[in-house]
């Protein structure tokens, strides 16, 4: 049974209508709230900062994780 999106956008507000479980509701808010890119929110300084830090991978310039941790470590 193939049901069109105005059945099943009916279907989901009946039942949506009968729940009683305020967690699931929640849930449903949220995910009904508008998405924020992240990226919009950092200003024009941030942007440059991961721009480059992408064009240095990019390059192949990097640090290993573990030698990261070791200098913080020494710094410390």
């Amino acid at each position: 049974m193939n049901l069109s999106i105005e059945e099943r956008k009916l279907l989901i507000v009946e039942r949506l209508a009968e729940m009683v479980d305020e967690g699931i509701i929640l849930q449903i808010e949220n995910l009904l709230q508008p998405r924020v890119d992240i990226w919009d929110e950092l200003n024009d300084a941030e942007k440059e900062v991961i721009r480059k830090g992408a064009k240095d991978l990019d390059e192949g310039r990097r640090i290993p994780f573990q030698a990261l941790l070791d200098q913080y470590r020494k710094a410390q």
